[in-house]
């Protein structure tokens, strides 16, 4: 369901539910990874999705991940996928695999205030201790791996050619090009064993929802790329997308997640000092999947210049505040 057209699956896949006529459909904001859309019956709501990226395996994977959490005792929300009437959580289309889940309540969070801030690192402490018992098999894939090995980008070298190529400058291409063999070294040379486990995979904060009125986490939503990595990892992603980093007073911001954060488990020593680099590494791969999705049509160059554009800040950012960001960290954002 890629484009308008395919719109004319959505009364199969309605009737494969058992959904009766008169339910309405909405088309929600389009994802990156597949096409949404709000269904309603009566006082009911549903989220229908359509992966752009997953086979239908790989759904139905996700979906054992989200059954062993909702039985984790979380106090917050985790998708829940509903039966279609074959019995089966997942049905193949033509545009990908479709799924029903029930809807959960919740606004996305802002994130500007150090109370939210907090409440948010508390959640993925909490999500990270329930997804400590998923057995590492059960995981779609994994994130220890190399962050320059992407699918999509058979070498850093020919993409930074074919970019120049499409119009981006060569200073920008050779920054993004001399940042990315900077980040694989620092992966190779590693630093320490980090606790690893079945992770989000993309803890960002418009995969979380929080109750409109009280702003505690409602729900905690998209584990499409929950797979086997570091722990940490999940830390760094909430961080780089939190807007936490990025402020005059990022200091008490990143310390507020780290509070919360350590309230169920405090970061190790190995971990608090790998945070900088896999920060770094975060960035490289933003830009590298936009880069991959250029390659194959699905993105616009502007985005891929984007991503660029932030990891040249990041890369300025931590050359700056790496130490403190280290220190806050291994001080579970006290002191």
């Amino acid at each position: 369901m890629s484009a308008p057209a395919d719109l004319e699956f959505l009364p199969r896949l309605l009737a494969a539910w058992g959904f009766p006529p008169g339910t309405t459909i909405t088309r929600a904001e389009q994802g990156t990874n597949n096409q949404t859309f709000m269904l309603r019956q009566a006082d009911l709501r549903f989220v229908l999705q359509v992966s752009q990226s997953l086979s239908a395996a790989q759904v139905d994977a996700e979906h054992q991940i989200l059954r062993w959490l909702r039985q984790a005792g979380l106090p917050f929300q985790v998708p829940e996928p509903v039966a279609a009437l074959s019995g089966y959580t997942v049905i193949e289309t033509a545009a990908g695999p479709a799924t029903v889940c029930r809807w959960i309540p919740g606004v996305r969070p802002d994130l500007t205030g150090q109370t939210a801030l907090e409440r948010f690192g508390r959640a993925a402490g909490l999500l990270g201790e329930a997804m400590l018992g998923v057995p590492p098999e059960d995981g779609l894939g994994h994130w220890r791996d190399n962050p320059l090995t992407h699918p999509a980008v058979p070498h850093i070298g020919a993409l930074c050619r074919q970019l120049r190529a499409a119009g981006i400058s060569t200073e920008r291409v050779a920054r993004l090009d001399a940042v990315a063999r900077r980040v694989e070294r620092e992966w190779l040379a590693g630093g320490g064993a980090l606790p690893t486990q079945v992770i989000h995979g993309d803890l960002a904060a418009s995969n979380v929802l929080v109750d409109e009125d009280t702003g505690e986490v409602s729900g905690v939503l998209d584990f499409e790329f929950a797979g086997v990595g570091f722990l940490v990892q999940d830390v760094t992603a909430a961080l780089f997308y939190s807007g936490a980093l990025e402020t005059r007073d990022w200091q008490l911001r990143t310390a507020a997640f780290l509070r919360g954060y350590a309230s169920v488990r405090p970061l190790d020593a190995a971990e608090a000092d790998a945070l900088p680099r896999l920060l770094l590494a975060r960035a490289v791969g933003s830009a590298l999947s936009r880069g991959g999705r250029w390659l194959n049509g699905k993105a616009e160059l502007g985005e891929v210049a984007d991503r660029i554009r932030k990891l040249e800040d990041t890369t300025r950012w931590l050359d700056a505040n790496g130490g403190k960001l280290r220190s806050l960290a291994t001080a579970g954002g006290h002191g």
